[in-house]
């Protein structure tokens, strides 16, 4: 497991045990993939039941048709989703690359402000 890896892990463990986060997702089943564009690493997951289930290693291909993309490169990416980098920011500033329903995109911010304020 790399450190991208271990970090979505995380992000998942912290993500699942916070009471709010878990009633923010209830009912928000969606596939996401969070693609590292310095590496071409892709991990996957899904919002699903009211957790994140378990991130894995994946392959981007043509045919994917996830809900949810999240494009940066390794250090943004990591940053992110370890709280030390407030995600609009790097939006804002196009070092990170979400590509969602307006809808999906209110619900990511959500959970990032319930996780790190």
């Amino acid at each position: 497991m790399n450190d991208l890896h271990r970090c979505l892990a995380t992000f998942q463990e912290d993500a699942n045990a916070h009471p709010r986060v878990r009633s923010l997702i209830k009912g928000w089943d969606r596939t996401a993939s969070v693609v590292a564009l310095d590496t071409d690493e892709v991990f996957r997951f899904r919002f699903e039941k009211g957790v994140i289930t378990d991130v894995v290693p994946d392959t981007l291909g043509e045919d994917d048709d996830d809900e949810i993309s999240i494009r940066g490169t390794v250090q943004i990416l990591t940053d992110v989703f370890t709280g030390r980098q407030n995600p609009a920011t790097a939006h804002l500033s196009g070092t990170l690359q979400v590509f969602a329903s307006e809808k999906d995109q209110v619900k990511l911010d959500a959970i990032t402000l319930v996780l790190w304020g």
